[in-house]
């Protein structure tokens, strides 16, 4: 009976090399001795080409490294990892050089200007604010001035009424509404109804009984009493006075 006899081929790298320690192989591909192959630079392995060799006595045959020219493609695929250290490298000193560069580089010194037009245009505008500021009244000032309501003006001809007068202060409002040729009924009606149980005398009778008759005669009167000139009305100071003038209209 026949046993099985294990095959063993010797290992030819060709062109190329094989790492020591590689062994002999048992099958005729040479699949298990595959990566004791060094190929020659520019070239992968491509396999084994077997070779019987029948003068050799120890093996069964010889098998022969082939390769094939290496492309561009599987070139930079391979020395990928190469090509970017080689970058990085690259930027870092870059980097390096351009910092060491702006730390020691001496900063140009600024040259002073002669010009100056920004001095004058200052002091120009300096000057307009102040002379603006000279003519326009001050807010504080403007805050302080006494501020006269019309019908509190005191006109120098009229007649002062006694301070024991309960009538006084009806009769100065009333003929401030006069001599300010008021022509609309409210503000003498507004009036006499404020003084009705305390004021008397010819100006308070006056009011109520002709100025404030009724509507129609009260449109009649301020008529009048608007076409009398201004210079005139503030001179009549007396109910007489002011109806002999109405009279004349």
């Amino acid at each position: 009976m026949d046993f099985f006899k294990e095959r063993r081929f010797s290992i030819d790298p060709g062109k190329g090399k094989k790492m020591d320690g590689c062994p002999y192989s048992t099958f005729e591909d040479g699949r298990d001795v595959k990566e004791y192959i060094i190929p020659p630079k520019g070239y992968i392995f491509k396999g084994f080409r077997f070779d019987p060799d029948a003068s050799n006595q120890i093996y069964d045959g010889r098998l022969i490294a082939e390769y094939e020219k290496e492309s561009l493609n599987d070139m930079l695929k391979s020395n990928l990892w190469k090509v970017l250290l080689a970058v990085g490298i690259i930027a870092v000193v870059a980097v390096v050089v351009f910092l060491a560069l702006s730390v020691f580089k001496d900063p140009k010194p600024s040259k002073p200007t002669d010009d100056p037009k920004p001095e004058v245009v200052a002091t120009d505008t300096m000057a307009k604010s102040e002379s603006i500021s000279t003519l326009q009244p001050k807010e504080e000032e403007t805050v302080k001035q006494p501020v006269v309501k019309p019908e509190e003006t005191t006109h120098p001809e009229e007649p002062q009424p006694a301070a024991d007068d309960p009538s006084a202060q009806f009769k100065k409002d009333f003929w401030n509404l006069v001599h300010q040729r008021t022509i609309q009924m409210d503000p003498y009606d507004l009036l006499y109804k404020e003084n009705k149980n305390t004021a008397s005398g010819e100006e308070y009778e006056y009011l109520r009984f002709e100025v404030l008759k009724d509507t129609p005669h009260f449109k009649e009167w301020s008529s009048k009493l608007r076409k009398i000139p201004a210079n005139e009305l503030e001179s009549i100071n007396t109910v007489n006075d002011l109806k002999n003038k109405l009279k004349e209209i």
